[in-house]
């Protein structure tokens, strides 16, 4: 008799186990996806941002690679073109400066010809360039003019709760003072759902360019950062990182197609493959 009963209890605990179990289950399924946000490597320092419908490209749009760097696949520009997923969309190119391996005018202007929601937010030596190959582009442009010492600008791009924000600050080219003429900008980028990334185009190594803005990281905190591969290689770069810039993680960009040893051996993330992706969340 004792078995019996035994047996009874352990079929109905079973079955709450398991209705329990099927329950949430169908719960788990029925609870909408997380958007994921993720940003994906095209090559050289070009990226797309992503998080939900929200899209940003950096430096999408070069031709010279200088007999080292990864140019951005045909097929990726392409799909940037003819607006494929998951380049689709675009609500800015953001540009850090206008040297060939991260500008080519003529691809902008055609890009913001045909697609007249999008917005340029680049330095003004890029959007000079843009307007010459197509003035008809002006009231896309987001202009910006900072010589070396100025404040950082704030932009903001788009609509009520769905802008983008854009803080930009100018850092000395790599090569200081050689290339001083250069308007390299850093630019924080914040999606509306508060996802922060830091495209620091090619930005020289120095702590002496980054502490008169400790202000300005100390603002926000990045998700992510995107230096150029000298960083995790040069004396000060490691620093600048990890306790100057207020990111929560680096990924290193701008990588030579033959991936130097001592940037193997830093320990330092970096993309070196069109199409690889690295999630915020």
């Amino acid at each position: 008799m004792r078995r019996i009963v035994a047996k009874i209890v352990c079929v109905v605990l079973l079955s709450d186990y398991f209705c329990a179990s099927v329950s949430a289950h169908e719960q788990s399924n029925r609870r909408p996806l997380m958007n994921t946000t993720s940003v994906q490597y095209l090559g050289n320092e070009a990226l797309l941002f992503t998080d939900g419908d929200r899209k940003v490209l950096f430096d999408p749009f070069f031709h010279n690679n200088y007999g080292s760097y990864q140019l951005v696949p045909e097929s990726i520009l392409k799909a940037i073109f003819s607006g494929e997923a998951p380049f689709d969309n675009v609500t800015a190119i953001v540009v850090s400066h206008a040297h060939g391996d991260h500008f080519a005018a003529s691809d902008v202007a055609k890009y913001l010809a045909k697609y007249p929601k999008t917005k340029l937010v680049a330095p003004s030596q890029a959007t000079e360039k843009v307007l010459s190959e197509n003035p008809d582009v002006a009231s896309q442009l987001v202009e910006i003019k900072l010589e070396f010492g100025d404040k950082p600008v704030t932009n903001v791009v788009g609509d009520g709760v769905q802008a983008l924000t854009i803080d930009s600050v100018r850092i000395p080219h790599a090569g200081w003072p050689k290339r001083q003429d250069v308007e390299n900008l850093v630019h924080r980028v914040t999606l509306p759902s508060g996802k922060t990334v830091l495209h620091m185009g090619d930005a020289d190594p120095i702590d002496v360019h980054f502490s008169p803005f400790a202000e300005h990281w100390r603002a926000r905190q990045s998700d992510m950062a995107f230096p150029p591969y000298w960083f995790f290689v040069s004396p000060e770069g490691p620093t600048i990182l990890k306790k100057r810039i207020n990111a929560l993680k680096s990924v290193g960009v701008h990588v030579p197609t033959s991936v130097p040893v001592t940037l193997q051996q830093s320990g330092g993330d970096y993309f070196s493959a069109p199409g690889e992706v690295r999630k915020l969340n």
